[in-house]
């Protein structure tokens, strides 16, 4: 909480912008990113001795040896919304055991008379809000998606996957927020019936992922070979050295989530297309 309203604190005002590698405008950064996970970086020393931390804002080329306790930590996610001062953004903080997520918490700015949501889960307690328990949108008896609720469906999934007429004219009311935190915690809440999101990359989904199945949702992660299977973490083969590092923060994938009916729908109906098209998204899931 104390980095989301550091960060909620400098919405709108003045801020050092720059850009991630090479291209001008892209994938941007602000001073307010760097403070955030720092501050993070900050607590879990004092409270958590020990503990590692792996955040989006790291050095590229940065490695070092995995520890057992790991938090993954995106200080904003959806900062190109922060930067132009739209509120659709968020705080997203994990903490992984041995590749798993056990513990989670995603701050988004609400408007509400605290001014932010803060949702929060354990691995096996369920998903909170407060003392409010959440749940996923309920689904439809078949799965078929329901008109009028809010759904992720990108705008570039058609180039890549045939779709089946049955999801083509059935997908939802389709939002793109541009933050991938903030779309999972949508789901999570009940207020989005599915979500597509990614590709993206560890940090951007490594707490939705537990919100999203302790409010009784399901996940499942697109694989190279152009299906989607269920995602429970990054468990298989963990160990504590630098190349579980390095390939936790290669990780990229695209995720599908919502209520399991739902999700079950959705990827039955949509099938990869062959090559080239596929190719290059393919690529993306080589750790």
């Amino acid at each position: 909480m104390e980095a989301g309203n550091y960060v909620i604190s400098r919405f709108g005002g003045i801020l050092e912008i720059s850009s991630k590698g090479n291209r001008t405008g892209k994938d941007l950064v602000t001073d307010v990113d760097r403070a955030s996970q720092n501050l993070i970086a900050k607590i879990m020393a004092e409270t958590c001795p020990g503990h590692m931390l792996l955040g989006e804002e790291d050095p590229p080329d940065e490695k070092q040896e995995a520890s057992e306790w790991l938090w993954i930590v995106d200080p904003i996610d959806g900062t190109t919304n922060y930067v132009n001062s739209s509120n659709i953004y968020a705080v997203s903080i994990a903490a992984l055991y041995k590749g798993e997520t056990v513990a989670a918490a995603i701050w988004i700015p609400w408007p509400n008379d605290d001014g932010f949501e803060l949702m929060h889960a354990r691995k096996g307690h369920g998903t909170w809000i407060g003392d409010s328990r959440l749940h996923v949108h309920p689904a439809s008896e078949s799965g078929v998606p329901i008109t009028g609720v809010l759904a992720s469906f990108p705008r570039w999934i058609p180039r890549t996957f045939n779709i089946k007429k049955s999801l083509m004219e059935n997908r939802g009311e389709i939002r793109d927020g541009g933050s991938a935190c903030y779309e999972q915690f949508m789901v999570a809440k009940g207020s989005m019936q599915y979500a597509i999101t990614g590709v993206a990359r560890t940090w951007d989904f490594a707490a939705g992922i537990l919100l999203i199945s302790e409010a009784g949702g399901k996940v499942m992660r697109l694989n190279s070979d152009g299906q989607f299977s269920n995602f429970d973490g990054w468990m298989e083969n963990y160990k504590t050295d630098s190349q579980t590092y390095t390939r936790l923060r290669k990780w990229k994938g695209l995720i599908l989530s919502g209520p399991p009916r739902t999700v079950d729908f959705v990827a039955a109906n949509l099938r990869s297309k062959k090559p080239p098209l596929f190719t290059k998204i393919k690529m993306l899931f080589n750790n």
